[in-house]
């Protein structure tokens, strides 16, 4: 077995594949393939049933957050280095072992402590965490505590497809609005115990934890990554069990040519308790994964997890967080109209040079989380609410090529990030230890050294 097209043609591989994609309005391939025939951006997506035809020319797969049996509750954790991004693939055995694996202890450990089932599958950057909330079960009380922007709102109904989708039930929006709040509660208690496990007990190769890939001075650390709920529903996907992973294949300019060259396409696997060391051989080995896919050990049926979300959701309701929602959720932006007497009307000369950078030049500059948390930092200390920082955020999104109709919500996603970046200031959990000049320069976010400012003024 040479390739990925021959890996595919195995019927325990498409058994496989077909379990997780069951449900799914859509999937996606995304690969080397796409971009040999002129399709730069290397993906496109299409119904389920070109499955066999994506798979045929070796395509990662990849399937919709959007379905017809429930809402898909998936935590993505991974390692990130921005200074060295080709890192994961190259020193992938000492990453995993020594510096995911104590994460991913305390993952499984929180999930089961909270009798939540789940999928394991190991990815090419970490694992992912999938469960399913059944609309048949109780759904109606993660719709509860979702909330969807009137702008997103008007997205779903209005909706518009190439492939001839209807609108988008609000009931699935508003449960996938739910499922990332609960995702945050779950995803803080993650980061407590390893900041506990850091701090507290000294062991230092616990390398630090944080919400997506935030920049940090020594850059690496291992990201909780909910950004895929960051977004209307129908643009999410997430990438199958038993797809391949050719990533570093087709972004070579980011993560680097000569690991495009050295590191073989690799293979997304359901952990089972299959030990790390044979997952890692197995990922990279197609044979091997074909005859793993054989075995009942590497079910990809993603599991009806309601009960355990039932539990989270009840002592969700009991906690901070859910305070810091609801009283998020109870103001409201200014009207745009007004936007020139309120969040234009900041006067950026009272913000250090690297944040008043971001806002004057925000593409790409202010959609960076590391810029995000820190205009947070600032307007939270200089008084702002956490929404009216919100609306700041939409304001400078609404009208970047990113957020045209029918796609990305530049409300939706601004909302995101400061419940994201947001809450854990609120709650007392992040105490922007990096939130000085010097992490910032190491980190590459310096604009103006000596500028006069203090970022530890913003703490």
């Amino acid at each position: 077995m040479l390739n990925q097209v021959e890996f595919y043609r195995d019927s325990a591989v498409r058994n496989r594949i077909s379990e997780f994609i069951k449900g799914a309005e859509y999937i996606v391939g995304y690969g080397e393939a796409e971009t040999w025939q002129g399709n730069t951006k290397g993906y496109y997506s299409a119904p389920p049933s070109h499955l066999y035809a994506m798979m045929d020319r070796g395509l990662d797969i990849f399937r919709s957050l959007l379905g017809y049996d429930g809402t898909l509750i998936t935590l993505d954790i991974e390692y990130y280095n921005p200074k060295y991004p080709g890192e994961i693939y190259l020193n992938a055995d000492n990453v995993y072992k020594n510096k995911i694996e104590p994460i991913r202890q305390i993952v499984k450990s929180v999930y089961h402590d909270l009798g939540i089932r789940y999928l394991e599958v190991i990815t090419g950057q970490g694992y992912h965490y999938h469960s399913l909330w059944p609309f048949k079960n109780e759904h109606w009380q993660l719709e509860k505590i979702g909330q969807l922007e009137y702008t997103l709102e008007q997205q779903y109904i209005n909706r518009q497809s190439q492939h001839g989708h209807l609108p988008t039930p609000l009931y699935k929006g508003l449960g996938y609005s739910g499922a990332f709040r609960l995702l945050q509660f779950v995803a803080l208690e993650i980061m407590m115990r390893a900041f506990d496990l850091r701090e507290k007990n000294k062991i230092e190769k616990v390398i630090p934890v944080q919400f997506c890939d935030i920049a940090m001075s020594p850059p690496e650390g291992v990201s909780l990554d909910l950004t895929i709920y960051s977004d209307p529903i129908y643009m999410r996907d997430i990438r199958i069990p038993f797809s391949t992973h050719q990533k570093h294949k087709v972004k070579r300019h980011e993560i680097g040519e000569n690991v495009g060259d050295q590191v073989p396409v690799q293979i997304t696997l359901p952990t089972g308790d299959i030990p790390i060391d044979n997952l890692l051989k197995m990922r990279r080995h197609f044979r091997w994964a074909s005859d793993y896919a054989k075995d009942q050990k590497s079910s990809c049926v993603i599991p009806d997890g309601s009960a355990g979300w039932l539990n989270v959701l009840s002592k969700y309701k009991d906690s901070k967080l859910h305070q810091f929602h609801r009283k998020f959720d109870a103001v409201m932006h200014e009207k745009e109209e007004d936007w020139l007497r309120t969040y234009y009307a900041l006067n950026l000369d009272e913000l250090p040079p690297c944040a008043a950078h971001s806002i004057t030049n925000p593409e790409p500059h202010i959609k960076r989380p590391t810029n995000i948390r820190k205009i947070i930092a600032i307007l939270r200390k200089k008084g702002w609410d956490y929404k009216h920082i919100a609306g700041f955020l939409y304001s400078h999104f609404k009208g970047l090529s990113d957020f045209s109709p029918n796609k990305y919500n530049a409300e939706t996603r601004a909302n995101f990030f400061v419940q994201l970046y947001g809450a854990p200031i609120y709650l007392g959990i992040d105490k922007l230890p990096d939130m000085n000049c010097v992490s910032h320069r190491d980190a590459g976010y310096c604009i103006k050294p000596w500028c006069g400012y203090n970022l530890e003024w913003w703490r």
